[in-house]
């Protein structure tokens, strides 16, 4: 064999047992459907959560409030909360509300694969109405992370509000902008991304915004709850 060849043969070898450098790119999981609610019950689509229900809250005694489907968003069925809400004349704002909460089975998701939650929502005012301050804030729930001293915080979740409207509109949310309440000054292991790691619960609330002693009443519609 020529020197040349030795060579040549040299580098081969070289090329074969030296370490590779590339780039590896997250995976696109895709679209995942949380529940599009055309099968009519209140089973999620999505196998890690186990049932939808209905509550009010500011008082959590209250009543007052019933849910089911309707007609959907271009869609077969949708799910509503109908609600009556009071703010008790006491010289303090309650914020009282009601929502729609699925929760795991004991399984948690890892929602840190995602850019996005994508879900279309309504708000039909009844009589009384809603003030037009109201909001609605989706919220990812925690509840087996650890504090940093290695406490649990099983009321840890992440929120994001926005501003319902009265006709379908669909809300495109980056999971980058979910932070804990404000009221919630407690720091966990890992922050932020420990708690989109280990999501337990899905909450849509809405806080009626009712000054002191005033009452409302109202109806809200969800429908195409997805990640993307």
């Amino acid at each position: 064999m020529t020197r040349s060849g030795s060579a040549a043969v040299l580098l081969m070898a070289m090329s074969m047992t030296a370490p590779a450098c590339f780039s590896v790119d997250r995976v696109d999981p895709g679209a995942v459907v949380i529940d599009d609610f055309d099968d009519g019950d209140f089973v999620p689509a999505m196998p890690e959560l186990a049932y939808w229900w209905c509550y009010a809250f500011n008082p959590s005694t209250s009543r007052d409030y019933h849910c089911d489907h309707t007609d959907g968003y271009l869609s077969r069925y949708s799910l509503f909360v109908e609600f009556s809400l009071q703010d008790p004349l006491d010289g303090v704002q309650q914020y009282p509300g009601a929502g729609l909460v699925a929760w795991s089975g004991g399984a948690t998701l890892d929602f840190t694969r995602y850019r996005e939650l994508i879900l279309s929502m309504k708000l039909q005012s009844g009589i009384p109405p809603i003030p037009s301050e109201a909001k609605i804030y989706v919220e990812l729930h925690c509840r087996t992370v650890q504090g940093e001293s290695g406490a649990p915080v099983p009321d840890f979740y992440l929120t994001l509000s926005v501003s319902p409207t009265s006709d379908w509109s669909t809300f495109r949310l980056a999971l980058a902008n979910w932070t804990p309440p404000p009221w919630q000054t407690e720091h966990i292991k890992g922050g932020i991304p420990a708690c989109l790691r280990a999501i337990d619960g899905i909450s849509i609330d809405l806080s009626g915004e009712l000054k002191d002693g005033a009452t409302g009443s109202g109806t809200l519609f969800i429908d195409g709850l997805s990640l993307q």
